[in-house]
Protein backbone atom coordinates (compact mmCIF):
# COMPACT_ATOMS: atom_id res chain seq x y z
CA UNK A 1 0.00 0.00 0.00
CA UNK A 2 1.55 3.46 -1.08
CA UNK A 3 2.33 5.57 2.17
CA UNK A 4 -0.26 8.75 2.77
CA UNK A 5 2.25 11.98 3.19
CA UNK A 6 -1.10 14.11 3.78
CA UNK A 7 0.16 15.57 6.88
CA UNK A 8 3.54 15.80 6.26
CA UNK A 9 2.96 17.61 3.07
CA UNK A 10 0.48 19.83 4.80
CA UNK A 11 3.25 20.80 7.62
CA UNK A 12 5.43 21.02 4.93
CA UNK A 13 3.39 23.64 2.90
CA UNK A 14 2.71 25.74 5.79
CA UNK A 15 6.58 25.83 6.07
CA UNK A 16 6.61 26.70 2.43
CA UNK A 17 4.69 29.48 2.76
CA UNK A 18 6.31 31.31 5.43
CA UNK A 19 10.06 31.30 2.83
CA UNK A 20 10.85 34.29 1.41
CA UNK A 21 9.41 35.00 -2.34
CA UNK A 22 11.10 36.21 -5.44
CA UNK A 23 10.33 39.82 -4.64
CA UNK A 24 12.50 39.69 -1.05
CA UNK A 25 15.46 37.61 -2.72
CA UNK A 26 15.54 40.67 -5.50
CA UNK A 27 15.40 43.47 -2.61
CA UNK A 28 18.39 41.42 -0.76
CA UNK A 29 20.59 41.49 -3.87
CA UNK A 30 19.78 45.50 -3.21
CA UNK A 31 21.00 45.57 0.00
CA UNK A 32 24.40 46.51 1.18
CA UNK A 33 26.80 44.20 2.43
CA UNK A 34 26.90 45.50 5.74
CA UNK A 35 23.33 45.57 6.68
CA UNK A 36 22.71 41.60 4.68
CA UNK A 37 22.67 39.62 7.81
CA UNK A 38 20.46 41.33 9.86
CA UNK A 39 18.05 41.56 6.75
CA UNK A 40 18.97 37.30 6.30
CA UNK A 41 18.38 36.71 10.06
CA UNK A 42 14.50 37.87 10.25
CA UNK A 43 13.39 34.74 7.88
CA UNK A 44 16.76 32.22 8.46
CA UNK A 45 16.79 31.84 11.91
CA UNK A 46 20.03 29.71 12.04
CA UNK A 47 21.91 32.67 10.77
CA UNK A 48 21.72 33.76 14.63
CA UNK A 49 25.10 32.43 14.79
CA UNK A 50 26.91 33.94 12.08
CA UNK A 51 28.89 37.14 12.58
CA UNK A 52 30.49 37.65 9.77
CA UNK A 53 29.62 38.36 5.72
CA UNK A 54 32.00 36.14 4.69
CA UNK A 55 30.96 33.18 7.13
CA UNK A 56 27.82 32.94 5.33
CA UNK A 57 28.23 29.01 4.35
CA UNK A 58 27.94 28.20 8.25
CA UNK A 59 24.55 29.73 8.11
CA UNK A 60 23.28 27.52 5.16
CA UNK A 61 24.86 24.60 6.94
CA UNK A 62 22.79 25.40 9.80
CA UNK A 63 19.46 25.74 7.76
CA UNK A 64 20.24 22.62 6.08
CA UNK A 65 20.95 20.40 9.19
CA UNK A 66 17.20 22.14 10.76
CA UNK A 67 15.38 20.65 7.55
CA UNK A 68 16.95 17.19 7.97
CA UNK A 69 15.96 17.56 11.49
CA UNK A 70 12.63 18.17 10.26
CA UNK A 71 12.17 15.07 7.94
CA UNK A 72 13.81 13.00 10.64
CA UNK A 73 10.72 13.79 12.98
CA UNK A 74 8.23 14.00 10.17
CA UNK A 75 8.95 11.15 8.24
CA UNK A 76 7.90 7.46 10.02
CA UNK A 77 8.47 5.58 6.77
CA UNK A 78 12.17 3.70 7.17
CA UNK A 79 12.47 3.14 3.34
CA UNK A 80 11.49 6.99 2.69
CA UNK A 81 13.90 8.02 5.25
CA UNK A 82 17.06 6.03 3.90
CA UNK A 83 16.09 7.51 0.39
CA UNK A 84 16.25 11.25 1.61
CA UNK A 85 18.99 10.90 3.80
CA UNK A 86 21.68 8.26 3.16
CA UNK A 87 23.16 10.90 -0.03
CA UNK A 88 24.81 12.63 2.37
CA UNK A 89 26.57 9.60 3.74
CA UNK A 90 27.97 8.93 0.05
CA UNK A 91 28.92 12.81 0.65
CA UNK A 92 30.85 12.54 4.02
CA UNK A 93 32.69 8.98 2.63
CA UNK A 94 33.83 10.80 -0.13
CA UNK A 95 35.00 14.05 1.69
CA UNK A 96 36.58 11.87 4.61
CA UNK A 97 39.02 10.05 1.92
CA UNK A 98 39.40 13.52 0.43
CA UNK A 99 40.97 14.58 3.65
CA UNK A 100 42.58 11.55 4.29
CA UNK A 101 44.58 12.01 0.78
CA UNK A 102 45.37 15.65 1.46
CA UNK A 103 46.17 15.46 4.63
CA UNK A 104 43.05 18.29 5.12
CA UNK A 105 40.26 18.50 7.93
CA UNK A 106 37.66 16.83 6.29
CA UNK A 107 34.14 18.53 7.14
CA UNK A 108 31.52 16.29 8.09
CA UNK A 109 27.72 17.17 8.38
CA UNK A 110 25.63 15.83 10.81
CA UNK A 111 22.43 15.40 8.58
CA UNK A 112 23.08 12.23 6.95
CA UNK A 113 21.84 8.64 8.70
CA UNK A 114 25.31 7.63 9.43
CA UNK A 115 27.18 9.15 11.87
CA UNK A 116 29.89 11.18 10.92
CA UNK A 117 32.41 9.66 13.54
CA UNK A 118 32.07 6.15 12.43
CA UNK A 119 33.02 7.19 8.85
CA UNK A 120 35.91 8.88 9.77
CA UNK A 121 36.67 6.23 12.13
CA UNK A 122 36.41 3.52 9.08
CA UNK A 123 38.59 5.84 6.57
CA UNK A 124 41.34 6.18 9.59
CA UNK A 125 41.57 2.58 10.04
CA UNK A 126 40.84 1.08 7.27
CA UNK A 127 37.84 -0.84 8.95
CA UNK A 128 34.20 -1.01 7.28
CA UNK A 129 32.58 -3.09 9.82
CA UNK A 130 31.11 0.23 11.63
CA UNK A 131 29.28 1.47 8.47
CA UNK A 132 25.97 0.69 7.27
CA UNK A 133 25.34 -1.52 4.45
CA UNK A 134 25.33 0.67 1.81
CA UNK A 135 28.84 2.37 2.28
CA UNK A 136 30.05 -0.57 2.64
CA UNK A 137 30.78 -0.78 -1.02
CA UNK A 138 31.57 2.79 -1.42
CA UNK A 139 34.21 2.41 1.22
CA UNK A 140 35.99 -0.56 -0.21
CA UNK A 141 36.42 1.47 -3.59
CA UNK A 142 37.62 4.72 -2.55
CA UNK A 143 40.26 2.48 -0.01
CA UNK A 144 41.47 0.72 -3.74
CA UNK A 145 41.58 4.32 -4.99
CA UNK A 146 43.19 6.39 -2.40
CA UNK A 147 46.60 5.84 -3.22
CA UNK A 148 46.84 7.03 -6.40
CA UNK A 149 43.52 8.82 -7.55
CA UNK A 150 43.14 12.69 -7.79
CA UNK A 151 40.53 14.30 -5.76
CA UNK A 152 38.51 14.86 -8.63
CA UNK A 153 38.15 10.73 -9.01
CA UNK A 154 37.40 10.28 -5.85
CA UNK A 155 34.15 12.97 -6.36
CA UNK A 156 32.95 10.89 -9.22
CA UNK A 157 32.90 7.55 -7.78
CA UNK A 158 31.00 9.07 -5.10
CA UNK A 159 28.55 10.53 -6.88
CA UNK A 160 28.48 7.24 -9.22
CA UNK A 161 27.66 5.48 -6.05
CA UNK A 162 25.45 7.31 -4.34
CA UNK A 163 22.83 7.78 -7.63
CA UNK A 164 22.96 4.22 -8.25
CA UNK A 165 21.80 3.46 -4.81
CA UNK A 166 19.29 6.28 -4.51
CA UNK A 167 18.11 4.85 -7.97
CA UNK A 168 17.88 1.32 -6.38
CA UNK A 169 16.06 2.16 -3.30
CA UNK A 170 13.28 5.17 -4.15
CA UNK A 171 10.48 4.31 -3.33
CA UNK A 172 7.95 4.96 -5.90
CA UNK A 173 8.04 6.84 -9.10
CA UNK A 174 8.04 9.73 -8.27
CA UNK A 175 11.31 8.93 -5.65
CA UNK A 176 12.74 7.57 -9.09
CA UNK A 177 12.19 10.09 -11.35
CA UNK A 178 13.30 12.77 -9.30
CA UNK A 179 16.70 11.28 -9.02
CA UNK A 180 16.94 10.78 -12.31
CA UNK A 181 16.67 14.31 -13.44
CA UNK A 182 19.34 15.46 -10.60
CA UNK A 183 21.60 13.41 -12.30
CA UNK A 184 20.39 14.70 -15.69
CA UNK A 185 21.40 18.45 -13.99
CA UNK A 186 24.60 17.36 -12.60
CA UNK A 187 25.61 16.03 -16.06
CA UNK A 188 24.74 18.87 -18.02
CA UNK A 189 26.25 21.36 -15.69
CA UNK A 190 29.55 19.10 -16.05
CA UNK A 191 29.54 18.75 -19.24
CA UNK A 192 29.18 22.47 -19.98
CA UNK A 193 31.69 23.59 -17.31
CA UNK A 194 34.03 20.91 -18.65
CA UNK A 195 33.41 21.54 -22.83
CA UNK A 196 34.73 24.69 -22.14
CA UNK A 197 37.59 23.77 -19.88
CA UNK A 198 40.64 22.96 -21.89
CA UNK A 199 41.93 21.70 -18.87
CA UNK A 200 39.60 18.27 -18.92
CA UNK A 201 39.64 17.88 -23.49
CA UNK A 202 38.56 14.04 -22.81
CA UNK A 203 37.18 13.57 -19.48
CA UNK A 204 37.36 9.94 -18.16
CA UNK A 205 33.48 8.14 -17.93
CA UNK A 206 33.41 8.13 -14.34
CA UNK A 207 32.76 11.86 -14.86
CA UNK A 208 28.88 11.18 -16.71
CA UNK A 209 26.37 9.65 -13.85
CA UNK A 210 24.49 6.62 -15.15
CA UNK A 211 20.78 6.67 -14.41
CA UNK A 212 19.30 10.14 -16.02
CA UNK A 213 16.85 10.53 -18.51
CA UNK A 214 19.81 11.38 -20.58
CA UNK A 215 21.80 8.35 -21.52
CA UNK A 216 25.33 8.82 -19.94
CA UNK A 217 27.10 7.06 -23.28
CA UNK A 218 25.10 9.87 -24.89
CA UNK A 219 27.30 12.86 -23.39
CA UNK A 220 30.27 10.65 -23.68
CA UNK A 221 29.77 10.65 -27.48
CA UNK A 222 28.87 14.52 -27.85
CA UNK A 223 31.60 15.65 -25.86
CA UNK A 224 33.75 15.81 -28.35
CA UNK A 225 31.58 17.23 -30.69
CA UNK A 226 30.90 21.45 -31.18
CA UNK A 227 29.29 22.65 -28.16
CA UNK A 228 26.32 23.38 -30.28
CA UNK A 229 25.32 19.93 -30.67
CA UNK A 230 25.00 19.54 -27.09
CA UNK A 231 22.69 22.04 -27.08
CA UNK A 232 20.57 20.92 -29.66
CA UNK A 233 20.35 17.68 -28.15
CA UNK A 234 18.45 18.99 -25.34
CA UNK A 235 16.03 20.52 -27.14
CA UNK A 236 14.68 17.00 -27.61
CA UNK A 237 15.12 16.01 -23.92
CA UNK A 238 12.65 16.84 -21.00
CA UNK A 239 14.94 19.89 -20.51
CA UNK A 240 13.58 21.66 -23.91
CA UNK A 241 12.71 24.42 -22.07
CA UNK A 242 16.40 25.69 -21.21
CA UNK A 243 16.73 27.39 -24.49
CA UNK A 244 14.01 30.07 -23.58
CA UNK A 245 15.92 30.56 -20.61
CA UNK A 246 19.11 31.58 -22.54
CA UNK A 247 20.94 28.64 -21.51
CA UNK A 248 22.94 27.66 -24.86
CA UNK A 249 26.85 28.26 -25.65
CA UNK A 250 27.24 31.33 -24.81
CA UNK A 251 25.17 30.89 -21.49
CA UNK A 252 27.17 33.38 -18.75
CA UNK A 253 29.27 30.76 -16.18
CA UNK A 254 27.24 32.72 -12.99
CA UNK A 255 23.80 31.93 -14.48
CA UNK A 256 24.67 27.69 -15.24
CA UNK A 257 23.35 26.79 -11.76
CA UNK A 258 20.13 29.30 -11.45
CA UNK A 259 18.67 28.50 -14.84
CA UNK A 260 19.18 24.56 -14.23
CA UNK A 261 17.57 24.75 -10.73
CA UNK A 262 14.81 26.53 -11.98
CA UNK A 263 13.77 24.37 -14.86
CA UNK A 264 14.27 21.61 -12.21
CA UNK A 265 11.79 22.84 -10.27
CA UNK A 266 8.98 23.33 -12.99
CA UNK A 267 9.89 19.99 -13.90
CA UNK A 268 8.70 19.18 -10.95
CA UNK A 269 5.84 21.01 -10.14
CA UNK A 270 2.81 18.85 -10.83
CA UNK A 271 4.64 15.93 -8.47
CA UNK A 272 3.54 18.30 -5.14
CA UNK A 273 -0.17 17.36 -5.90
CA UNK A 274 0.59 13.92 -5.07
CA UNK A 275 -0.02 12.85 -1.70
CA UNK A 276 0.89 9.12 -2.10
CA UNK A 277 4.15 9.21 -2.88
CA UNK A 278 7.44 11.50 -1.98
CA UNK A 279 7.12 13.69 -4.60
CA UNK A 280 5.66 16.61 -2.42
CA UNK A 281 8.71 15.59 -0.07
CA UNK A 282 11.20 16.16 -2.39
CA UNK A 283 9.80 19.55 -4.30
CA UNK A 284 9.92 20.91 -0.84
CA UNK A 285 13.35 20.08 -0.60
CA UNK A 286 14.29 21.25 -3.55
CA UNK A 287 12.47 24.73 -2.71
CA UNK A 288 14.87 25.14 0.32
CA UNK A 289 17.47 24.38 -2.25
CA UNK A 290 16.89 26.77 -4.38
CA UNK A 291 16.44 29.31 -1.84
CA UNK A 292 20.32 28.49 -0.52
CA UNK A 293 21.41 28.92 -3.31
CA UNK A 294 19.79 32.39 -3.85
CA UNK A 295 21.32 33.32 -0.34
CA UNK A 296 24.99 32.01 -1.70
CA UNK A 297 24.47 34.10 -5.16
CA UNK A 298 23.45 37.31 -3.29
CA UNK A 299 26.18 36.95 -0.38
CA UNK A 300 29.19 36.11 -3.14
CA UNK A 301 28.21 38.48 -5.17
CA UNK A 302 27.99 41.34 -1.85
CA UNK A 303 31.87 39.66 -1.47
CA UNK A 304 33.10 40.46 -4.78
CA UNK A 305 31.00 43.63 -5.71
CA UNK A 306 29.30 42.17 -8.14
CA UNK A 307 27.15 45.20 -9.46
CA UNK A 308 23.20 45.15 -8.28
CA UNK A 309 21.47 44.26 -11.80
CA UNK A 310 24.05 41.57 -12.50
CA UNK A 311 23.24 39.88 -9.32
CA UNK A 312 19.43 40.62 -9.57
CA UNK A 313 20.06 38.98 -13.12
CA UNK A 314 20.88 35.96 -11.60
CA UNK A 315 18.40 36.00 -8.97
CA UNK A 316 15.27 36.71 -11.87
CA UNK A 317 16.64 33.15 -13.69
CA UNK A 318 16.66 31.27 -10.36
CA UNK A 319 13.04 32.40 -9.60
CA UNK A 320 11.57 32.33 -13.12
Amino acid sequence: MAADYTYLVARLRAIESQMPDRAWYLRLARTPAPQLLAAVRERFPAFEGVDAVHDFERGIEAERAESRRLLRSLVADRDALLFLLAGDDFDNCVQAWKGRMTGAEAVLEPSGLASPRAISAAVESGDASGLPPWLKELHGSLAAMAGEATPAELDYAGENAKWDFLLRVAPGRGARDWARLRIDLANIKNFVRLRRSSLRPDPPAAVWIAGGTIEASRLARLFGEPLDEFFSMLASTRWHSLRASGFDAQVPAGLIDPILLGRLLDLLGDARLRFFDLSPVLYSIELRERAWTALRLVFVGAINRLPEEILAGKVEELYG
